[in-house]
């Protein structure tokens, strides 16, 4: 089956972080951040199959360093988030091509829906990791864009998916935050199984968890990339073992019982 990988989180000032480095480490570029003069040079980074912005339908794109450095100077906050990234696996079955219309396609969703630019940057697998492991990171800003191609800065032009859920309440916009990410996971699903199709592969992935799909299957746990990048330095990671044991278990479950997958594979 394909891998289902569909994740978000905030980049912000709390943390130390910048909007302009994150681009610039993302898509292998050279930025400088025009509000603390520092310069981002990763242009030597290997692994950035594609990096390319994309803005909302109708809406010039924007230089990608100036789209960043707008994007810092719009937060007066040092708690400010000045980004949001949405990290996802680009299916291995597909070739490059594929991949990166399906990326873009996404992008292209998340764009229109909350009026923000994207940068989409496209990553092959690391080469000591799982070499079927694509991905792609969508760094959006967290403040929309308008018809001429400029972020806003003003009270009222957070993206929505920003806006926590009394503050949505108080504007009259329905629903969460959380139930924005789980539409988008749909999204996503049925974005790439449009690309499987459009490729003429008989495979499907589904947003839902084992549970919700009613496969009686042990769940992996999220082990983050600082306890894969200290198992590769061969020091203690106690995340490692738990995830590995978890595919242990899973492979046990299906051996014992295939019909567990079966349905799902063969559907």
């Amino acid at each position: 089956m394909a891998i289902y990988h569909f994740n978000t989180h905030p980049i912000g000032r709390a943390a130390g972080h910048s909007a302009v480095a994150a681009a610039a480490y993302r898509s292998a570029s050279r930025l400088v951040d025009e509000r603390t003069h520092e310069v981002f040079d990763f242009t030597r980074k290997r692994g950035v199959m594609s990096a390319e912005v994309v803005t909302p339908d109708g809406v010039p794109v924007p230089d990608r360093a100036a789209l960043w450095n707008s994007a810092e100077v719009a937060e007066r906050r040092k708690d400010s988030r000045v980004a949001r990234e949405w990290r996802i696996a680009l299916p291995h079955e597909l070739d490059a091509s594929q991949r990166r219309e399906l990326a873009l396609e996404m992008a292209k969703i998340i764009a229109n829906r909350y009026q923000v630019a994207a940068d989409v940057c496209i990553h092959a697998p690391d080469k000591q990791g799982d070499d079927r492991n694509f991905h792609v990171h969508i760094l959006a800003t967290t403040r929309t864009i308008d018809k001429d191609g400029k972020l806003g800065d003003k009270p009222g032009t957070k993206s929505v998916i920003e806006l926590g859920n009394k503050d949505r309440k108080k504007v009259g916009i329905p629903g969460t935050s959380q139930g924005d990410i789980l539409e988008l996971r749909r999204e996503w699903a049925a974005a790439a199984n449009r690309a499987f199709e459009r490729a003429g592969l008989d495979i499907r992935i589904d947003h839902r968890s084992y549970k919700e799909q009613g496969v009686e299957l042990t769940p992996t746990r999220h082990i983050g990339a600082d306890a894969v990048a200290m198992d590769r330095r061969g020091l203690e990671a106690d995340r490692i073992d738990i995830h590995n044991a978890d595919r242990q278990e899973q492979a046990r479950q299906i051996t014992e019982r295939p019909e567990i997958i079966l349905d799902k594979i063969t559907a």
